[in-house]
């Protein structure tokens, strides 16, 4: 191994002249760059850099992403098409621009650091996109240790969490997003509508059909979706939750998110003459679905889904919504299609999530004080394996209560805390 130091235009670079002179860095003075050399020295004679196998991080990183991508297109395979995307698109939208070329060893914490002050100053990049970002970065480099491409990777241990200079001092910025639970009141709301207008035409008993479905049973879009007649039992008042419909990939999939996601669900008493009378109005078309097309044997697609529950906010005064409709001319026109924009809601950016963190905060309050609702039957509900995670994500919400509800809960603060004020002296107090 014969390494030199050689200026390269306006950068000092680290050569290999035995193999066909490989470079190895760039650097801006010949101090770094027989720094460099001193250091790849060292750590070839200790092992931790075999010089002949050095790899491109980005190189390298575009082949793990291709690889992912031709993993999750492979049929009946588990990886979602939709998560693997996002080694892609980080790539394109961050890492070629602001990751250094550089090879895998070199990769170090400064080099994270530059990476994300780079990705916040060039790409506005923010907080939640740079964590995730640097979660897959380190499963890339997994996988490089894993195939021997790097001997050790210190870098692993290097923690976002602990860069407090990279941390954002809003806390809109710093925090993710909460999806807010729709409030008992506005969820009433809701269902006195719809079950006044249900007659209206198709798609107002569409509306009724699908937003009940999302109240009382707290399921997840793609499970609802992913409903079948076939797995509706009205005898013994039960759904089975069989798999999911992916509408990234227009196909049903006989998976489900996590293992005890598979499960059966109450049909609750009151979502049970609504479902009847739905499967009535369904009974002759094509799709096997609980939610139909209308075109064709499959469910819903993704758009119209998403515009019957945006349509229904809006009728309801809980979403002010943009709409857009383009006209086609031509011989094959498929006349004129519908877009829209959520200006404002209370549920943006969680439509119908909304109904699924009603289903559990509401659960979860009510676990202590109902000895019916076990943790063992809220966590079948929602299909959790564990009722910590269900308590953490969706323990955490306030939800609106009624005027008589609040002054109840006064007088309990004021019998907690037995500070017994007599009556005169908070008189006194509120006529000065």
């Amino acid at each position: 191994m014969d390494l030199r130091v050689y200026r390269k235009r306006n950068t000092f670079v680290v050569q290999d002249m035995d193999d066909g002179r490989k470079q190895y860095g760039a650097y801006k003075s010949p101090t770094a760059a027989k720094a460099a050399l001193k250091k790849l020295v060292a750590d070839t004679a200790t092992g931790k850099v075999v010089v002949g196998d050095r790899y491109k991080f980005k190189d390298e990183y575009v082949k793990y992403a291709n690889l992912r991508l031709d993993q999750a297109s492979v049929k009946d395979s588990r990886l979602n098409n939709s998560s693997i995307r996002s080694y892609e698109s980080y790539y394109q939208n961050y890492i070629a621009d602001c990751f250094p070329d550089i090879y895998l060893d070199e990769v170090k914490g400064k080099v994270l650091n530059d990476f994300i002050i780079c990705c916040y100053k060039k790409k506005n990049a923010t907080y939640k996109t740079v964590k995730y970002m640097i979660r897959h970065i380190k499963t890339f480099l997994r996988h490089c240790l894993g195939l021997g491409m790097i001997n050790y990777c210190p870098v692993l241990k290097w923690k976002l969490s602990a860069q407090h200079h990279l941390h954002p001092v809003d806390d809109d910025l710093f925090y993710a997003k909460e999806s807010r639970p729709i409030y008992p009141d506005e969820a009433r709301m809701l269902m006195v509508n719809l079950v006044k207008n249900k007659d209206k035409d198709f798609y107002s008993a569409y509306k009724l059909a699908a937003i009940a479905t999302f109240i009382f049973t707290g399921l997840r879009f793609s499970e609802v979706k992913g409903i079948k007649k076939g797995v509706i039992d009205l005898k013994n008042k039960s759904i089975f939750i069989a798999g999911v419909f992916d509408h990234n990939e227009g196909i049903w999939k006989n998976k489900t998110k996590k293992k005890k996601s598979r499960r059966h669900i109450d049909i609750q008493d009151d979502f049970m003459p609504i479902l009847v009378w739905w499967l009535k109005k369904i009974k002759d078309m094509r799709s096997d679905y609980l939610f139909p097309s209308l075109r064709d044997t499959g469910p819903m697609s993704q758009h119209k889904f998403r515009k019957l529950i945006w349509k229904t906010y809006e009728e309801n005064g809980l979403a002010t919504i943009q709409w857009r409709t383009k006209k086609y001319k031509g011989k094959f026109s498929r006349g004129t299609s519908t877009t829209f924009t959520v200006i404002d809601s209370p549920f943006k950016g969680c439509p119908t999530r909304t109904f699924r963190h009603f289903m559990a905060t509401s659960l979860v309050n009510a676990v202590k004080s109902d000895p019916a609702l076990t943790q063992n039957y809220v966590m079948s509900v929602l299909g959790h394996g564990d009722y910590k995670t269900t308590e953490n994500i969706y323990g955490n919400h306030t939800m609106r209560v009624s005027e008589e509800e609040k002054i109840a809960r006064r007088i309990a603060v004021s019998k907690a805390l037995k500070l017994n004020i007599n009556i005169g002296i908070k008189q006194k107090l509120i006529t000065k």
